[in-house]
């Protein structure tokens, strides 16, 4: 995987030509508590509404945000949401193309912020076919000769014609599809086609994946890779080959196709190979379906994913903001502390029973200075750099943090996990009270896990001195 992590710094050096249906998506948030007495339906009190870059537009926004170029040529109304998704456009430094429509597609998801549970979506829209003017073609012609793919986003709104097709075909450059079944006729001939499971099995009329995929194979002349969700990717070209998924957690799947085909296009641009583009592909789309709406991927998400290496060590702000993130898709924070200075069995072991508590383990970990104050001059034996890492390499740590106090009691009230672990030889009695009090203010739970007796780094700092003497 290195090679590839390298290669991948050339997709700052390409650029993709985008065509498809624009949209705009809304996040509604808001607090459910109540039925409406006018019929037997949730009442939403909205607290806060978030306007992001949907279907098409979507694509071209991660395409930039994963270090590519990029254009994107669509419709969309003149009217307040047409220039909500231009502002957002010339934010993203995204050049755009629009041609007037007669209402700009916009989907409303209307979202419990507590429970974080999609509760209504509402869609506003134009489905009636349209054609790009003859300026507007000689703007993309030029465009096109600019670029080193053609990327189509087709969600069956009207934009995606068979004139459109036919005149991008004969310009003779690669294109992608992101299909929809109704359309499969104007896809014949392009290089690729990124169809769901249930958008294949539509289109080729078959009851499994893998003869779906060779019947569009042969039927379209074309390469065709159909996504699963959590189960991964089916790539059909010169061989057949199945990419299982890297999610960790599947959090709202909104926008992973976008992301998938986005980052195939620049793949594939930038000289890889269909299955490589695959694979890096389903990384990135594994990074979107941990987030929230339509999440655009950026480029160092990616280096990190397909290194394998995602940073584990932490900074305060860092962590608030995941502790944040995992607190609303109801993930059980778990958090431990300590010197961790030579780090033996007896640690690995508490640190395991810590992490079967909840969901995500949370270290922190007493800097050089601290240890100093807790266990004297001579002390650590190893600096909180070296201590971090060890940890972090452990599969039951998810997240390390450096602290420099003797007292974590700021950390608990301001990160509240749901569970704080302490060591057996701790009770409720004998701990800091302080840390205690923060606590039980916010209704955590205090677990002690009982230490093994047999071990501890005294022992081996001793047993190391005497063996020198």
């Amino acid at each position: 995987m290195k090679n590839l992590c390298d290669r991948i710094k050339e997709f700052k050096e390409r650029k993709i030509l985008v065509i498809g249906d624009l949209m705009l998506d809304k996040i509604t948030y808001g607090e459910v508590n109540r039925i409406s007495p006018e019929a037997p339906v949730q009442v939403v009190k909205v607290e806060e509404e978030i306007y992001q870059l949907g279907g098409a537009a979507n694509v071209a926004s991660n395409i930039k945000t994963l270090g590519g170029n990029v254009s994107i040529f669509g419709f969309a109304g003149n009217d307040y949401c047409g220039k909500i998704m231009q502002k957002l456009f010339r934010e993203k430094n995204i050049e755009y193309c629009i041609e007037d429509s007669r209402q700009t597609t916009l989907k409303n998801r209307v979202i419990s912020k507590i429970q974080h549970q999609q509760l209504l979506r509402v869609d506003y829209e134009d489905t009636s076919k349209k054609m790009f003017s003859r300026k507007t073609k000689e703007i993309m012609e030029i465009e096109i000769n600019n670029s080193d793919l053609i990327l189509i986003s087709d969600y069956s709104k009207g934009a995606i014609t068979k004139d459109l097709m036919n005149f991008l075909k004969n310009t003779g450059t690669k294109i992608i599809v992101d299909p929809k079944p109704e359309n499969k006729t104007l896809y014949k001939d392009v290089f690729l086609i990124t169809p769901n499971e249930k958008e294949a099995l539509l289109m080729s009329s078959k009851k499994d994946v893998q003869s779906a995929g060779r019947y569009l194979r042969k039927k379209l002349s074309q390469n065709v890779l159909i996504t699963l969700g959590e189960k991964g990717m089916m790539l059909f070209s010169d061989k057949e080959l199945k990419i299982p998924t890297y999610a960790k957690d599947i959090f709202d799947v909104v926008g992973a196709g976008d992301t998938v085909i986005a980052t195939l296009s620049l793949s594939i641009a930038s000289g890889f190979s269909l299955e490589e583009a695959a694979i890096l592909a389903n990384h990135a789309a594994s990074i979107t379906i941990e987030k929230l709406g339509a999440y655009s991927v950026k480029f160092g998400e990616l280096e990190k994913k397909i290194y394998g290496e995602q940073n584990k060590i932490k900074t305060f702000e860092e962590l608030k903001s995941l502790i944040y993130d995992l607190k609303k898709r109801n993930q059980k924070i778990v958090w431990t502390n300590g010197c961790f200075d030579i780090l033996h069995e007896g640690h690995v072991n508490y640190l395991r029973k810590a992490k079967e508590l909840g969901d995500y383990l949370v270290v922190g970990l007493n800097s050089d200075e601290s240890v100093r104050k807790l266990k004297g001059k001579d002390r650590p034996i190893r600096p909180h750099e070296a201590r971090a890492e060890i940890l972090s390499s452990l599969e039951s740590v998810d997240f390390v943090m450096i602290f420099p106090e003797t007292s974590v009691e700021r950390y608990l009230k301001e990160l509240k996990p749901q569970i704080y672990v302490k060591a057996g030889d701790y009770n409720l009695t004998n701990m800091n009270q302080k840390e205690r009090k923060a606590v039980e203010d916010y209704n955590g739970e205090i677990i002690f896990i009982p230490i093994e007796k047999r071990v501890s780094t005294t022992q081996i700092i001793e047993k190391i001195k005497n063996n020198k003497n």
